[in-house]
Formats: structure tokens, sequence, C-alpha cells
């Protein structure tokens, strides 16, 4: 139930053209009906203080958070309180246990809960009115252990392209009133080169166990102006950097050497909204090949697809009409498969005075954004890799096959332990293979 949870998307939103978002954005901007009305019939003292108080809310939200968990004592409390919390209900809701490793039990040490701040902060907790977010019986349904998709490799965004995001100084923001907070104002008419849409999206990949079901293997943010072939070089896949096969005089394989890296793709396609997008190859384009396989499938079951008049390389984000919520298809490396998802919803520097879905899939630039970098890698799932069976404590990069030494073939080492054993005796029967190397 859990994996058909994850794998499970939508209902997704109805179609939304990015040009159009830019263009209305941009005729928004001009005619400078991005302010809110209401704040020009305030006083300015008002408005300061306004601003004021949202400013102060935020930062004391964050100090108050921070003092906790900063703290071994109030977080223990906290954590306690959470664990009993999930505890009761699953046993009132009659949930089964979870599977596999048995969660570590946080005791109390004595005399810590009638400590004086343990006292002081749960008397503040129990003081909020704010009861929404209490777990009821109904919570134990979306109850369950963290997976490895659950956790972000990266510390901090990735730069993984050349793209600039055009973004708008403050300078150049003219407002009828001073004390008009930054995300209501009405920026110049000259002011305008800076509209990018940022568009968030996620990958996904087939479960190699359960090939039905997907799981997240990264997230990215792109610019409008950058195309679907600068996405697809930046989605981290083991497929890209297999190791390249030698070939001697007769067929028979005598070596590997791994890629170079350069990002390039034998083949690869786009299918968005009933488009597919080739690579537009020296060969065969992928799109005319995937068209020609489903004529082959009886009329009743062949997908309504046509072949895009431009290919990957040459289709900017700009140029799509896109659905929050919709997997959409990518094929590359001869049978390489991934789904991306437009799924992100972000706040940007100015707002509509109504919500629409327009600015749902993409925001305009906000000066926090990093300027270079393009598109930026935002979420990366650990890989899991196999330990060296020598040491048994750093990932394998070789898998050596034909090495009586070993006991096993192919037999996976790390570069240590492989420097440690020596070179063969009979070089001639024994190969080593790079592993693959994950991003």
């Amino acid at each position: 139930m859990s994996r058909g949870f994850d794998s499970h998307f939508g209902p997704p939103s109805q179609p939304i053209s990015v040009a159009e978002f830019l263009q209305e954005a941009n005729s928004a901007l001009l005619s400078g009906s991005l302010t809110n009305a209401s704040w020009e019939q305030l006083t300015p003292e008002y408005d300061n203080a306004a601003e004021a108080e949202i400013s102060g809310s935020i930062s004391e939200l964050k100090s108050s958070l921070e003092q906790v968990w900063d703290n071994p004592v109030l977080s223990a409390h906290v954590l306690r309180q959470h664990e009993s919390t999930v505890a009761a209900v699953r046993g009132q809701a009659d949930a089964p246990a979870p599977k596999g490793r048995k969660r570590k039990r946080y005791v109390a040490p004595e005399g810590s809960e009638s400590a004086p701040e343990v006292l002081q902060l749960q008397e503040k907790l129990d003081a909020v009115n704010l009861k929404c977010w209490g777990l009821t019986v109904e919570s134990a349904l979306c109850m369950r252990a963290a997976k490895n998709s659950d956790y972000n490799a990266l510390d901090a965004p990735k730069k993984t392209g050349t793209g600039v995001l055009r973004t708008i100084n403050h300078g150049d923001v003219g407002a009828t009133r001073n004390s008009t907070p930054d995300s209501l104002r009405s920026p110049s008419p000259n002011a305008t080169s800076y509209l990018n849409a940022v568009i968030s999206l996620t990958v996904y990949n087939r479960i190699t166990y359960l090939p039905s079901c997907l799981t997240r293997s990264s997230q990215h943010a792109v610019l409008s102006t950058q195309t679907l072939d600068d996405l697809l070089r930046v989605i981290p896949c083991a497929s890209s950097n297999m190791p390249i096969e030698h070939l001697d005089a007769e067929g028979d394989i005598s070596g590997y050497n791994l890629p170079d890296q350069t990002g390039e793709h034998s083949g690869s396609l786009f299918c968005i909204e009933g488009l597919v997008y080739g690579d537009r190859s020296e060969n065969t384009d992928y799109a005319e090949k995937l068209i020609a396989h489903f004529q082959k499938l009886p009329e009743g079951k062949r997908p309504k697809i046509t072949k895009a008049s431009t290919s990957a390389s040459e289709t900017a984000f700009s140029a799509l009409t896109l659905r929050i919520h919709q997997p959409y298809w990518i094929l590359h490396q001869g049978n390489c498969e991934h789904f991306f998802v437009i799924d992100q919803i972000r706040h940007g520097l100015f707002h509509f005075n109504s919500i629409t879905t327009l600015n749902v899939i993409c925001r305009l630039a906000h000066p926090s954004d990093p300027p270079s970098g393009y598109p930026l890698m935002l979420h990366l799932t650990p890989t899991l890799q196999d330990l060296c069976r020598a040491c048994g404590k750093v990932p394998a990069v070789h898998s050596i096959v034909g090495d009586m030494r070993l006991g096993e073939s192919p037999c996976l080492l790390c570069a240590p332990c492989w420097r440690t054993m020596g070179p063969p005796k009979n070089d001639e029967d024994v190969m080593v293979v790079p592993l693959v190397i994950h991003p």
C-alpha cells in the first residue's frame, strides 16, 4: 500500500501554457496590476506596523524552534512526546506493527521530566490554540517508516548547468508608497527583462523488483528558457555511466573503460501531452522508432501520440503546455525509463490579485534564488551501493572476474583492497570491470 501511494499522482491540473504565464506576468508588470489595492488605503504608520509584525512573527517562530532543538533536554522531551502520541494512535487504530528494525525507545532520564525548563515548554505547547495538527485515529493509515527516497544526499542546492537567472534589482522597483511590502510592489516598466519562470519538477524511476511502482530519484529547478535536453543531461542515471566494453579481433570482451562524462546520450525522447520530442540524431530518430513500434499494435491499443515539430534540444520549457501532478515519460540509453512530474508550488516575488493556475506551476524570479547554475538539483536520493567484500566498510568500485585468490567470481572490491591484493599471477585470466559511477 505504501508503494502504491508513492506511485499515485494526480488528479492533474488543467493544461497550463508556460508562455501564457510569462505573457500574463509581463502584462501585469507593465500595467502595475500586481500592486495590492488594499495597501493604498492604509496609513504609512499602519503599513510600517504591519510589516514589522509580519517580519517579527517569522523571526520569533524561527528563534523559538531553534532554542528547543538546540537544547538536548527540550528536544528529547519533544521526541518522547511524539513517540508516545504515535504509539497511542496505533494502539487505538489497531494498526499492524511496522516491519523491519524496531524503533529505539526514548527513555527519559530520572528527574528530566520535572525540570523547570521542560515544564515551562510543556505549558507553552498546551497553551497553543491550533488543534488541527493533532494526530487522530485515522492518521494511522498514513503513517509509515522513513524510506531511502525520503532522505536528501544534498545539504544545499547543487548547480548542475549553466543557465543564468535574470532577476530584477530592488532599485528598479517603483512603488506608490515606500511602506508597501516588497512582495506587493509594482516594478517600473523598464524592469521587465527579469522575467524567468522557474519550474520545479521531480524525477521518478521504476523500482527494479517492483516495475509497476515508482520511487523518487531527484528533484530539479529549471528555467523556462532551458530545453528538455538541458534537463536530460543533469538527471542522475546509472545507465549514462555504464562502462564501455572493448572487443578484441574475435569479438570477445577484452576490457572496459569508463565513459567520458560528457553528458551525451545515445538516443532519447520525451513524451509530453501527446507529443513525442526526439533527438533527431544522424540515425533514425527515437521518436520515429517509437511511433513505428506503436503502429504494430492493434488499432484500439495504439496510444494517441504524434511526433513534435521540434526536437528535445530545440524545445524550451516556455514552448510547452504542462499539467501539474501529471507524469511525463523519458526514454534514453536504449531502454532506460524515467518519469518527471511538475509538482512543487513555491512563492514568488510578485503576486496576482487572484489565485490562478498559472502561478501554481511556475513562479517569477525571487532575489533569494541562485543567480546561475540552472538546472539546480534540489533533492538527490542517496544511492545504496554494494560494500567491498574484503573490508565490508566502503563501497566497492571494482568487480574482479577470474581471480582464484578471492574465492568467488565476480568479487566486488574497493580500490585500497584491490591494491593491497597486488597483481595476480595470471593476468590473462583476470578481468577488472569498473562498477557504475553513481552521482
